[in-house]
């Protein structure tokens, strides 16, 4: 049924390739957001190196949540993608994502969650619906612009709120962009990583660290491998 639905650009690209990652090759990943938005950008960077990807514009009128499949949609899937835009518009798209998270997590998949600063979103609705679901999300990256948002938000200090996210929010990785410096600051559960990255910007990067993580078995190396630092 999700396939042959017109709202739906599913690409299959081949699992192996001279030019591509072993890695990003054996990715699955499913995301939901609107044409225009970082997350289909992430998606096509994630293509491009090989993964198979799932996109659905939940922002199309003919968009029915009724007959997507997700158990379908999501098994075996590593990722669920996700950006700030999807948690901050009307309630019928908040439920789509509130299902595509539980069933992800019930499908072993984890949701990665992109926060930046273009979207055109509202942002306090936004964030709250994050945060009541902050338990269910493994990843999340952000520009400098969009942990600015959340600081303000939460009334703490900007340096704080990676940990914040880490400790309080139990989300595994949290890798903060500055894109016109291009220094990272990435929190796990092993520590912190900083430095500079040799990746353009945070649609990039995200795709990079999406496709890198789940093959370094989350080690410090790993994860500066996967951020290009």
């Amino acid at each position: 049924m999700l396939e042959s639905s017109s709202w739906v650009l599913e690409a299959r690209l081949p699992c192996s390739d001279g030019g591509l990652e072993l890695g990003a090759s054996h990715i699955k990943v499913v995301s939901l957001g609107v044409e225009g938005g970082i997350a289909k950008g992430v998606v096509e960077d994630l293509e491009s190196m090989g993964a198979s990807c799932t996109w659905m514009d939940v922002a199309r009128s003919d968009f029915d949540r009724t007959v997507v499949d997700w158990r379908s949609a999501l098994s075996g899937a590593h990722w669920l993608i996700l950006e700030m835009s999807s948690f901050g518009k009307e309630e019928s798209l908040a439920s789509t994502v509130g299902a595509a998270m539980i069933f992800a997590e019930l499908e072993g998949a984890k949701t990665a969650l992109i926060v930046d600063d273009k979207s055109m979103v509202d942002y306090e609705k936004a964030w709250g619906s994050v945060v009541d679901r902050i338990r269910q999300i493994g990843f999340i990256s952000m520009s400098v612009g969009g942990l600015a948002k959340i600081a303000s938000m939460e009334q703490v200090d900007h340096s704080e709120v990676g940990e914040l996210l880490r400790l309080r929010g139990l989300v595994s990785v949290v890798a903060i962009m500055d894109e016109q410096s291009r220094l990272m600051e990435i929190h796990h559960n092993l520590g912190t990583e900083t430095g500079s990255t040799t990746i353009d910007d945070l649609k990039s990067m995200t795709a990079s660290m999406l496709a890198g993580l789940p093959s370094s078995k989350y080690s410090s190396e790993g994860v500066r491998s996967s951020a290009g630092i």
